[in-house]
């Protein structure tokens, strides 16, 4: 007798066996995540890129005046070097290099200080109130004008927006544009400039120089002028800008699609630091470049300072030269093994110099702003240095601070302290801000 067994089914009937692709919720957040890590390490080169930039910015501009005020220096040396006060006598000799060998070149920064009423223009550095000190000389090599010093020590390459707007009239000889008050109302006027009495005021003022931008009736060409005058009718009220030359007699600036008036903007400038020595005819210069320069005398308070001492240190080993050597082999003689006079900086030894140093703010005037990578001079001996490090930033910020330690990025050269009482408060230290670059040009000679 045969027997029927019946074969069961695994897959149901009526469905189909399929193997459906897919991921998993931990799949998906780790995708996230490495995403994410991506997206943001992208978006962070950006910041810095822009940074990056405007310091490579910075630097292009800083070297090119370096290099103008070098070409300057080698073509007048005695004008600019040498002899900035006029005073070379008879004989040949400079008479305010009897008196001293160290001295400010800047005549930027003379003219705004005789101008403001100061009384600084013949002193780099102040006591923070109103007196000068007079340790570092400053001299504006006859340039007295705003316009001849910025010719001479800025860089004459951006121009700020002052009014922008259609003009009323243009003359028949085409060198005078009229603006009434009305059209004034409706002008760009970025830099505050609220009335054409304003107006007026600014573009008399602006001694480093304005131009106007003219475009002609399609708005196509536009020529470029010197403004040679401005007035003001407060009849009529309106104002007249004239210009040097006339506008072209083509036809096309019969009537004017818009007008520009720009005045120089300073970004870029520079002053010289001289020390010479008084026996020769050979100066050690230095180019020190700004961008946007701050002329308020507080930018030049001197600062008192602790322990600026020009000194070696010893190292690790707690010892001159290389501890338990006598590396100057003196001590047959009398000497000691490691001793400070013949030993101290032994080539090799862990011997270094000193580079930090207590800054104590002067309470006449805000705090500096101090930051890594700025800049101090010397007021005593004419040298700039740069700041590599603060040692307690959040110290040195905080409210009610008064000093602050600082370590260079070179060893101190010369001493403002005296070395056997480094630790009393000398006067002696400027916290420049702005400062680019310094550039040592090294010696040149007259």
């Amino acid at each position: 007798m045969k027997t029927f067994r019946l074969k069961t089914c695994k897959t149901p009937v009526g469905f189909l066996s399929v193997s459906r692709a897919g991921v998993t919720l931990m799949e998906v957040l780790m995708s996230v995540m490495i995403m994410s890590i991506g997206v943001v390490s992208l978006a962070s080169l950006f910041p810095i890129s822009i940074v990056r930039g405007i310091q490579a910015t910075k630097l292009t501009n800083a070297t090119v005046l370096r290099y103008n005020a070098e070409a300057l220096i080698d073509a007048f040396p005695q004008r600019f070097v040498f002899d900035p006060d006029g005073t070379l006598n008879a004989d040949g000799q400079i008479a305010h290099q009897r008196r001293n060998r160290k001295y400010i070149v800047d005549p930027i920064g003379s003219y705004y200080a005789s101008s403001d009423g100061t009384g600084l223009e013949g002193s780099f550095g102040n006591d923070g109130s109103s007196s000068p000190v007079t340790r570092i000389p400053r001299y504006d090599a006859g340039l007295t004008s705003q316009l001849q010093a910025t010719n001479f020590f800025s860089q004459q390459d951006n121009w700020s927006l002052l009014f922008e707007g259609i003009p009323n009239s243009i003359n028949g000889v085409g060198d005078t544009i009229t603006i009434p008050d009305a059209d004034f109302n409706y002008g760009d006027n970025p830099t505050g400039t609220n009335t054409l009495a304003e107006l007026q005021a600014t573009l008399t003022d602006a001694a480093s120089g304005s131009r106007i931008l003219i475009y002609d009736t399609t708005g196509k060409q536009v020529q470029t002028r010197t403004i040679t005058g401005v007035s003001r009718n407060s009849g009529s009220k309106t104002f007249d800008v004239s210009f040097s030359p006339p506008l072209p007699d083509n036809g096309l600036y019969t009537s004017i699609a818009k007008f520009r008036i720009e005045v120089l903007s300073t970004q870029y400038s520079y002053l010289l630091t001289v020390r010479r020595s008084i026996a020769t005819d050979v100066a050690s210069v230095d180019v020190v470049v700004f961008h946007r320069r701050n002329f308020s005398p507080e930018s030049e308070a001197i600062h008192q300072v602790e322990n600026f001492v020009a000194e070696w240190l010893p190292g690790a080993d707690g010892a001159w030269g290389f501890a338990g050597v006598d590396d100057d082999g003196d001590k047959d003689d009398g000497g000691n093994t490691d001793e400070y006079a013949g030993e101290a900086g032994w080539p090799g030894s862990d011997d270094y110099r000193r580079r930090a140093f207590k800054l104590r703010y002067n309470t006449n005037v805000d705090r500096p702003n101090l930051k890594k990578g700025g800049y101090v001079f010397d007021a005593i001996n004419a040298r700039w240095y740069r700041i590599q490090q603060i040692v307690d930033e959040e110290a040195a910020e905080a409210p009610g601070a008064t000093t602050a330690d600082l370590i260079l990025d070179q060893p101190i050269i010369q001493s403002i302290n005296n070395p056997s009482s480094a630790d009393t408060p000398v006067a002696g230290l400027i916290v420049m801000p702005n400062v680019v670059q310094v550039y040592p040009l090294g010696n040149k000679a007259r």
